[in-house]
């Protein structure tokens, strides 16, 4: 059977640009990364520390997968041979420099109990493991089947996450398309440039970049609309295959109650009769419950 080719425009239309194009420069599958230690993934060009924040928050490494392989000790006792079979996670980076503060974190959560909201950012903050200021992520199960929502719109009270960079349609904008020059988080524009943008659609639409009536940004008043997602409007959306939501709501060095505000909005905009589970976690922390009810 032949392998299936991958279609490299496909992957990492989750990530902002600029790291989902050097991923993909490199040639990095998704399935890579969690096994891949911090260093590796700041060693691919174009990776800076933001990056590796961001695509931890989506791709987290694998703290929990453990594989055991037999280590040769040099014999104290010249008849007698000894071997000993030692337990080493995937990544090899959390066995020696974080391997107890793991330990140490996952002890501090109950993970058969669910938690009210300020109290599961409260613990997620405490239990971030990582020097820089890392991205907490909220993780949705929804009901399959026709019901299922696959979008929700918000306002965010409180800043969540990075600030993203709109810009509005323009000549200016379509020269540095040509030029491969794609500097902005989201696109606006009249349905009058529509026309003029059809020819970009093979460019922004694999990356969800292509203006789009659903999300609000086609618009009669694109100055109008520009504010507001600047103010922190939102449409997150459901994986194409699969009744998830992720959803980024703040950072570990974030007030709690910010924080928790936030993962409110989230919720009241998606339902939580539509949610089966909710798991908050940030760039490298246990995964705590959140109680729907």
């Amino acid at each position: 059977m032949p392998t299936k080719k991958t279609v490299w425009s496909d992957l990492y239309t989750d990530l902002n640009t600029p790291v989902a194009e050097a991923l993909r420069e490199a040639r990095v599958k998704p399935d890579k990364l969690p096994t891949m230690s911090d260093d590796e993934i700041m060693a691919i060009p174009g990776i800076s520390d933001t990056g590796l924040e961001e695509i931890r928050s989506r791709y987290p490494a694998d703290l929990s997968a453990e594989v055991a392989i037999k280590s040769d000790i040099e014999a104290q006792d010249s008849t007698t041979e000894t071997q000993e079979v030692a337990l080493k996670p995937a990544n090899k980076r959390h066995l020696f420099k974080n391997g107890k503060a793991i330990r140490e974190a996952r002890s501090k959560v109950e993970a058969n109990k669910t938690y009210p909201v300020l109290e599961a950012v409260k613990l997620v903050q405490a239990n971030t493991i990582t020097k820089f200021d890392a991205t907490l992520t909220l993780h949705l199960n929804l009901l399959a089947g026709k019901e299922q929502v696959n979008r929700a719109e918000l306002t965010f009270p409180y800043l969540a996450g990075s600030t993203k960079k709109v810009v509005i349609a323009s000549d200016e904008v379509f020269a540095e398309i040509d030029k491969g020059i794609i500097n902005f988080d989201i696109l606006i524009t009249t349905p009058q440039l529509m026309p003029k943008l059809a020819k970009y659609a093979r460019i922004l639409g694999p990356k969800g970049l292509m203006p789009n009536p659903k999300n609000g940004t086609i618009t009669p008043d694109p100055e109008g609309k520009k504010k507001e997602f600047e103010a922190g409007k939102t449409v997150i959306k459901a994986e194409p295959k699969f009744p998830l939501m992720h959803v980024t709501v703040g950072k570990k060095s974030q007030k709690a109650e910010e924080v928790a505000a936030n993962i409110m909005a989230v919720l009241e905009a998606v339902k939580t009769k539509n949610i089966t589970k909710a798991t908050l976690a940030s760039t490298m922390s246990p995964g705590v419950k959140i109680q729907l009810s």
